[in-house]
């Protein structure tokens, strides 16, 4: 069955029946009933591709992630696609990498398939050469980016992230009334791109170690390999008795820390405090729960796709820039 026969068995004209398809106000209530009747009796789906075309969308929204097995990434996606489906649409996922020419390759492959509208998420889309690319393209379709804070905004993009400076600052008041002497920031460079992200973290690191311990110095330990670098890290702290306490840049790199230390007699936290930073439930399945900073992804979701709603529907944003206050979660390494 297509449009033709459902408009010949109901008795309306056809423009009549893809106005109901369509979801269009501009018909009667008893006509929209017969035809939505015929509909469901003959199980008929309209065929997507003639949807788009007669109401020059898609329904599509593409999302795009650098690494989906992240949990900051694969729980962006997650609720981002409830969302965007509980309205209606269905999702384009990416896995781009942190590769430029990856990374452009999904952006043409999305443009391609005509989708309503783009989110990016995570800061690696700040990239100078990529983000150019997104301004541009912003012109033509709605883009939203999460984890996102690109020093040059569009006002024709939705910008959510929160404020990693104070979410530092919180861990570091945390330990400091614990009574913690020396922390120390502990990062992931598994390869030579830094994000905005890292960047932010290290320098709400500072500027509390500053306010809180003004003698003490900043000490930074870089993981590239997690499975080979625990030993160094254990290693610099047998080294360095006098830290105790560390903040990691990852819930990603606290989770085997912890482990790790634990399995070379590190009491935790009374010898060493450890924060992480995500708050991924995996962080409560050790034989300690990890503490933690929780960046509120439902809200940055709910934030993106109604500010997506707004562009796609060709309404100007209330506010295009979208701080979130993140939250330190105490739990029994701090």
């Amino acid at each position: 069955m297509d449009i033709y026969d459902i408009a010949k068995e109901s008795g309306y004209s056809i423009a009549t029946v893809s106005r109901v398809i369509n979801d269009s106000s501009k018909v009667s209530g008893k006509a929209k009933a017969k035809i939505l009747k015929v509909i469901e009796e003959n199980d008929y789906r309209p065929n997507r591709v003639a949807r788009s075309l007669a109401k020059k969308q898609t329904s599509l929204v593409g999302i795009m992630v650098p690494d989906i097995r992240k949990y900051f990434e694969s729980q962006s996606a997650y609720q981002l696609e409830q969302r965007f489906n509980a309205n209606g649409y269905l999702t384009l996922l990416g896995d781009s990498t942190d590769d430029f020419d990856e990374k452009i390759a999904y952006l043409n492959l999305l443009k391609e398939n005509k989708v309503d509208a783009i989110v990016c998420v995570g800061s690696t889309y700040e990239q100078e050469n990529f983000y150019k690319e997104i301004l541009k393209l912003s012109k033509d379709i709605p883009f939203a980016m999460l984890n996102a804070n690109p020093l040059s905004k569009s006002k024709d993009i939705s910008y959510v992230y929160i404020d990693e400076i104070d979410a530092m600052r919180q861990a570091m008041a945390h330990l400091y009334k614990k009574g913690y002497k020396q922390p120390i920031f502990v990062s992931y460079h598994e390869n030579n791109y830094i994000t905005r992200s890292y960047i932010a973290k290290k320098a709400g690191f500072i500027e509390a170690l500053d306010e809180f311990y003004k003698s003490t110095d900043f000490i930074e330990v870089k993981i590239n390999d997690i499975a080979k670098d625990m030993g160094k890290l254990y290693a610099f702290l047998k080294s360095n008795p006098r830290v105790d306490a560390i903040c990691f840049e990852l819930d990603f790199l606290a989770i085997p820390a912890f482990k790790y230390l634990v399995s070379c007699g590190v009491n935790i936290p009374e010898d060493i405090a450890i924060i992480g930073f995500d708050n991924i439930d995996a962080t409560n399945y050790p034989s300690k729960q990890i503490t933690s900073i929780d960046q509120n992804i439902a809200l940055q979701a709910d934030i993106a796709t109604k500010s997506l709603f707004r562009l796609i529907n060709k309404e100007k944003l209330d506010k295009n820039d979208n701080m979130i206050k993140a939250k330190l979660i105490v739990k029994e390494t701090s």
